[in-house]
């Protein structure tokens, strides 16, 4: 899957997204003029970032994988970081757009990163208690 996109199923997102990686999905449905023009940006960017794994998921053919992510909008972009959802929105991203994503996520320090979800879990709870 190096520098392409593969199609995400169930059994693609188990094996790839807990690992020490980055995975880009990009969820799309047929005839939706929007997914039609990122996805060529989508997969250019892929063969740039070949370290990276870019995935596609069409929510209509695959409604509860969509209902699971709870996407409500396509083309909508989801990044991984080891195992955690870090980025999700809709949009019709350009390059450099995507480009400046990926940056972003190959730069954060995980550590620190799991340390405030951590911290905020912590918060959660004493508010509820």
């Amino acid at each position: 899957w190096r520098g392409r996109v593969i199609e995400l199923n169930r059994r693609i997102f188990r094996e790839h997204v807990g690992q020490d990686a980055i995975v880009l999905v990009e969820c799309w449905a047929p005839g939706c003029g929007a997914c039609e023009q990122f996805d060529p940006v989508f997969k250019k960017v892929a063969t740039e970032h070949r370290k990276h794994l870019f995935a596609r998921m069409n929510v209509a053919t695959d409604e509860k994988l969509g209902e699971f992510f709870e996407i409500e909008y396509t083309p909508s972009l989801m990044v991984y970081r080891d195992g955690l959802l870090l980025f999700k929105k809709p949009g019709n991203y350009a390059e450099e757009a995507l480009t400046d994503i990926i940056r972003q996520t190959e730069s954060l320090d995980m550590n620190r990163v799991r340390a405030d979800l951590e911290e905020e879990a912590g918060v959660e709870q004493s508010n509820t208690a």
